[in-house]
This record gives C-alpha cells, sequence and structure tokens, in this order.
C-alpha cells in the first residue's frame, strides 16, 4: 500500500494543505459520528412514550448498551488500525454506523431498536481510535492538541445536528423518521474517506525511527501499567465525562418535564448552544493547551482539571436557577466541558509507543464510553425511577444534581496524572525492549 509522506512538504511542516484536507474530512466523519449518536438523546421522551419503556430502560439503550458495544469493539478493532491501513477501517466503520442508524427506525420492540443502537455503537468504533493515529501522524507534538480541537469539533457539530434534526423530524415525521434522515449523511462520505485520504507514514512526522516491535496484548498491558499518567488521565475523562453525559443525555427529557418544551424548541435551543459553546469550548482547550505546554507540559492536564471545575457549578446552576437565566449556565456548561478532552488525549499520544497508538487511544475511549456516556444516563435513569415516587416531575432535576459528584472525582485524577507525567515522558522518550519469550517485565535502556 503506498503511502504518503508527511515530511518532504506534505505535513503542517511544509507547504502542503493535504493534511488540513485530511484534517477537515475526519471532522466531518466525526460530525455524523455524534449526530447519529445524539439523535436519540431528543427522541428518548417519544420513544418512551410509543415502546411503553421506563427510564432505566432509556437509560440503557442510551448509556451502557452502547457503550459496551462501542468500547469493548474498539479494542480489537484498534490493534487492527496499528497494524492496517486507517483509512479503510474508518469506511467500513462509517458505512456500518450509517445504516444501521436508518434501520434504527424501522424498530416496533426494545429489542430490535437496541439490536440497531448496538450495530451503530459497533461501527462508530471504528471511528475516532484510528483517526487519532492519523492525526498524530500529520501533525507535530506542539500542534498536536489543537489538530485534536479541531477534530474535536465533530462533537459539537454532530450533537448540534443531532438534536436539531432529530427534534424538527420527529415534529414533523416522527422519531422513525428523524433515524432514517440521520443515516444518510454517513452513507454519502463513505467514499469520500475511502478514496480521497491516503495513508500517512507512522511516525514520520516526528522524524522519529520506526517502530518494528510487534506488542502482544501482555506488553501492552505492561506499558500501561507504568504509565500512571495514561490511567489516571484516562479514568478522569470519564468521571468527568460521567457527569457531563448524564447532563447533556437528560436535559432534553428534563425540560420535557419540568417546563413542557417540546423537541423542535428543545433541539433548536440546546442544538444552537452545544453547536456555538461546543465549538468555542473544544477549540479554546486545544489551542491553550499547546500555547501553554510550550511552558509546561502538565498543562496538557491542569488546564482539564480547571475546566471541569468550572463545568461543576455551572451545571449546578443551570438545574436551579429561574427559567428566564438557566440556558446561560448551559452554554457556559458546553464550553467547560468541550475545552477537557482534546488535551487529554494529545498528552496520551505522547506518553506510548507509535505502534500503540491506535489502541492506547482505544482504550482511553473505552474507559471514557464506560464511566461517561455508559454509567452517566444509566445512573440518572435509574435514580429517576427511584426517586420519582418521592419527588415527581423534580426527580431528572435531583438525579443529574447527584451526578455531578463523578466530576469532583475526575479532578482529582487529573491532577495527579499531572504530577505522574513528567516521568512518564522520560520513559516514553526511550525506545522500548520487549521480553524475550519467558522473559518478565519490559526493560527501557
Amino acid at each position: 500500500m503506498k503511502q504518503a509522506s508527511c515530511n518532504s512538504g506534505s505535513g503542517p511542516a511544509g507547504r502542503s494543505l493535504y493534511p488540513w484536507y485530511v484534517l477537515a474530512i475526519l471532522v466531518l466523519v466525526y460530525s455524523v459520528n455524534w449526530m447519529d449518536r445524539y439523535v436519540l438523546v431528543i427522541l428518548l421522551e417519544p420513544i418512551k412514550h410509543d415502546l411503553h419503556l421506563s427510564d432505566t430502560d432509556l437509560g440503557l439503550l442510551s448509556g451502557l448498551a452502547f457503550a459496551l458495544v462501542y468500547s469493548l469493539a474498539g479494542i480489537p478493532i484498534a490493534r487492527w488500525a496499528d497494524r492496517g491501513v486507517r483509512r479503510s477501517v474508518i469506511s467500513l466503520g462509517l458505512l456500518i454506523w450509517s445504516a444501521m442508524t436508518t434501520l434504527s427506525g424501522l424498530a416496533v420492540t426494545f429489542a430490535q431498536l437496541a439490536a440497531a443502537r448496538f450495530g451503530v455503537a459497533l461501527g462508530e468504533s471504528a471511528c475516532s481510535p484510528p483517526a487519532c493515529s492519523m492525526i498524530s501522524d500529520y501533525f507535530p507534538a506542539n500542534r498536536r492538541a489543537t489538530a485534536f480541537a479541531i477534530y474535536g469539533v465533530g462533537i459539537s457539530i454532530g450533537m448540534a445536528l443531532g438534536l436539531w434534526v432529530g427534534g424538527w423530524a420527529n415534529e414533523w415525521y416522527g422519531w422513525r423518521i428523524a433515524f432514517m434522515i440521520a443515516g444518510i449523511p454517513g452513507l454519502l462520505l463513505v467514499l469520500v474517506v475511502r478514496f480521497t485520504i491516503r495513508e500517512p507514514v507512522r511516525g514520520q512526522v516526528e522524524q522519529l525511527p520506526p517502530d518494528t516491535n510487534t506488542y502482544s496484548l501482555a506488553d501492552t498491558v505492561r506499558i500501561i501499567l507504568t504509565r500512571k499518567s495514561f490511567l489516571a488521565s484516562a479514568v478522569g475523562l470519564g468521571l468527568c465525562s460521567f457527569s457531563g453525559n448524564a447532563f447533556e443525555t437528560w436535559t432534553p427529557v428534563y425540560l420535557m418535564r419540568l417546563y413542557h418544551m417540546d423537541t423542535g424548541t428543545i433541539g433548536a435551543w440546546t442544538g444552537g448552544i452545544e453547536g456555538v459553546g461546543g465549538i468555542i469550548g473544544t477549540m479554546a482547550g486545544g489551542l491553550l493547551a499547546d500555547r501553554l505546554g510550550m511552558r509546561n507540559l502538565r498543562w496538557y492536564l491542569w488546564l482539564p482539571a480547571a475546566s471541569a471545575g468550572a463545568m461543576v457549578p455551572s451545571m449546578f446552576l443551570f438545574l436551579h436557577t429561574s427559567q428566564s437565566s438557566m440556558f446561560i449556565f448551559y452554554f457556559l456548561t458546553v464550553i467547560c466541558a468541550g475545552a477537557y478532552m482534546a488535551p487529554v488525549v494529545a498528552i496520551t499520544q505522547r506518553v506510548m509507543p507509535l505502534r500503540l497508538r491506535a489502541l492506547t487511544t482505544a482504550l482511553v475511549y473505552l474507559l471514557l464510553n464506560l464511566i461517561g456516556p455508559g454509567a452517566g444516563p444509566l445512573v440518572a435513569g435509574i435514580l429517576n425511577d427511584a426517586l420519582v415516587g418521592t419527588y415527581g416531575s423534580e426527580a431528572v432535576r435531583v438525579s443529574l444534581t447527584v451526578t455531578l459528584v463523578g466530576a469532583l472525582g475526575g479532578i482529582a485524577l487529573m491532577l495527579y496524572a499531572a504530577q505522574q507525567l513528567p516521568k512518564d515522558l522520560v520513559s516514553a522518550s526511550r525506545p522500548e525492549r520487549l521480553p524475550a519469550a519467558g522473559g518478565h517485565g519490559l526493560e527501557a535502556p
């Protein structure tokens, strides 16, 4: 397979605009990824009434069931991406999740809808690990958080489109047609990815020697266990996302139940805020991390801790302020929630070997998705069902307030990771010497 060099004028350090074209296409792919994921969020309440589901069912559907498939499938897919052509992995995943989003509209039972969403999760697990690995090979380390932030803008665009398209499509045609409409863009984008993106040479933009190691699962586990900043930041990211995903998944339901807003109005408000606020937060997080990281690399973790620290009070005020001002705090929450992911992903790429970048990204997303999108919406749904007898429609407000404790744990872990980072960066700068057959442990000469 012919590969495109990232030096020789084809990377950002050179004069070619091609890396930026690749990044733009990956942003579109990531936008479709999140649109197809988030169209479900705005449709939870009509699906609940149509299929006669509980809030726990909705939490499983939007949270843990999706996250389990997404996270567990991501590991073998990422190992494939570390060995194969990452562009092809992404295009195949895009085809699968777009088709399964369309098929979600044909479901007439909970089991059928869950099966379709499992298919969406399987396809989407093939997106970010290979995409982040490719971005690392197109952009140098001192611009990588910015590149990941631009890639992360796809979250905000996709969430906005999912909420807006899903909300209005439901008002006009019903929730089944909303799924079908959401699946179409990805099906059109598959050919663009497959035939216009070239596979970059691994590590050449950093002028690193080729990594010829073949890492077994045991090797990978040993490396990860020696990089304490990696584990702490990945779990910390998941805990921050636990609070953020519970909040974002259940906010439309919260607005329907307490303020009796329709899906079109909610989609317009939350979609617009997620789009604008998310882009501001994501870009600010990446740009600031790269700027401050030139002084001290621990800013790649200090900054996420600070943004999560600001997110907690803004969420609380959204839930406990008047209707006239609550969307101001929603906007601030979205900005803060958008700022912490790109710096964490960028720094985890620095502390791992070249041939493990897709896999370690998948591990970050595994922890992120199991703890965040997996557990967050589910725990909130369980709390809703448990508290509705006492609090009535106010139960969802109480549940979302309780889930804020997750972000507090995430902040503590980010700060611990920042403390461990310098030692891990020293380890990452040395070539890995894998143990011989029957050997014990990893040696770093």
